[in-house]
């Protein structure tokens, strides 16, 4: 999620020229993330928000009471502490949902599709869709249209072999297919 926050801001600094406006939420969620990793620790947190603060925006200037809250939840997860929400254990640290991400930051689909784990269930969809859809090629399968072509085809030469005389068993082993599947094509 880090990743996609970074590639995220690259991507808007690039189309916007600027993040202004939300530079800070990329800041405490970068951070967020950071902790979870356990790349940071409270010790190393300000300096490493100054650090990602420049990267950011060139020359900004955060204030450090913007953080406070995630510098205790870091030193709460740190420690160990948990949160119970709904019954359940959570680290103190944020662990939002992809939709919440998506919602705050207001990532699109076309943003989306730049992203490796920050994604909407449709963009996941279709990205499945995809994926099997390149499994089936390169298993041999090809598209619909050029298959129903291929079979209207084999159907037009079996039937003109058939009219030569040709058995069945011979149309299979000239065309390359079973006997049954001869049967098919004639009798379709």
């Amino acid at each position: 999620r880090l990743e996609d926050l970074r590639a995220l801001a690259a991507l808007r600094a690039t189309r916007n020229g600027s993040l202004e406006g939300e530079r800070m939420a990329f800041l405490f969620w970068s951070l967020n993330f950071l902790g979870l990793s356990n790349a940071v620790s409270p010790s190393s947190l300000w300096k490493e928000a100054q650090s990602l603060a420049t990267t950011l925006a060139p020359g900004w200037r955060y204030e450090r009471g913007e953080l406070s809250t995630l510098y205790r939840k870091l030193c709460a997860y740190v420690n160990g502490e948990t949160v119970e929400f709904n019954g359940r254990q959570y680290p103190g640290l944020y662990t939002p949902r992809n939709q919440t991400l998506i919602e705050l930051f207001k990532i699109t689909p076309d943003e989306q599709r730049h992203l490796k784990t920050i994604i909407s269930k449709e963009e996941a969809r279709r990205r499945d869709a995809e994926r099997k859809r390149s499994q089936r090629r390169e298993a041999g399968a090809v598209p619909r249209a050029e298959y129903e072509a291929t079979a209207q085809h084999r159907r037009e030469v079996a039937r003109a072999l058939r009219e030569s005389g040709l058995s069945q068993r011979a149309i299979a082993e000239q065309l390359g297919i079973s006997q049954p599947r001869v049967s098919k094509l004639l009798s379709d």
